[in-house]
């Protein structure tokens, strides 16, 4: 079911924000401000300030609009964790087994962090279907590409790190099918106009991409 919700919520809007260096006391206004402008999936980092009690609120905000999780979940505590604080989607910059196997077991979303086939296949193997390609900006959209001769089909890739409006469509026609946006969308500090404005240009660019 919340896989569904997921591809849903992908299908909407293939725009991950990452909102990294977020308060409690900003958060729902954060939220609130990418809601409106049509993000659906928000990942609060664990290396965020207070980021459990971020979490509460965010959580609560997006019932019923979209699905909120955690980034840079390291640990199956943490994964128990941001369950109790109401996320649904454990997000990693790296490829751990356990990891992957507590997130299932507690019914929630994996996306493990990926670089190379090995680490690929791996996560396949502990049982992601959904793979956070990072950092996906640094490796070229022809390395990206070549990954998905291997790649079973019903694998869901998504490129994280240095991905903004100017590259978004070449990492689509590689193959990825969402992007996790954290600086070009939002920096701690930024104010509600400031994201709103950064969400329209990335969001013109997602309204670009060919569907179907």
């Amino acid at each position: 079911m919340l896989t569904q919700q997921f591809q849903q919520a992908l299908t909407e809007c293939p725009l991950i924000a990452i909102i990294r260096g977020v308060k409690p006391t900003e958060v729902e206004a954060v939220a609130e401000t990418l809601l409106e402008e049509g993000v659906r999936i928000i990942e609060i980092p664990l290396n965020s300030p207070e980021p459990l009690k971020s979490l509460e609120l965010l959580a609560r905000r997006m019932e019923g609009r979209g699905l909120c999780g955690a980034g840079t979940v390291l640990t199956t505590a943490e994964v128990s964790a941001v369950k109790n604080a109401g996320g649904q989607l454990i997000i990693s910059p790296n490829c751990n087994p356990d990891v992957i196997k507590a997130t299932l077991a507690a019914e929630l979303m994996s996306l493990p962090g990926c670089l190379t086939p090995t680490e690929i296949f791996s996560a396949i193997a502990a049982g992601a279907d959904h793979i956070k390609l990072f950092p996906a900006g640094d490796l070229g959209t022809s390395y990206v590409a070549s990954l998905f001769g291997p790649l079973p089909k019903n694998i869901t890739t998504l490129a994280v790190g240095g991905i903004d409006e100017h590259n978004m469509a070449a990492y689509w026609q590689a193959g990825t099918r969402g992007f996790g946006l954290g600086s070009n969308l939002y920096q701690a500090g930024d104010n509600v106009e400031q994201i709103r404005v950064k969400a329209r240009t990335l969001m013109a660019a997602a309204r670009q991409l060919p569907r179907g």
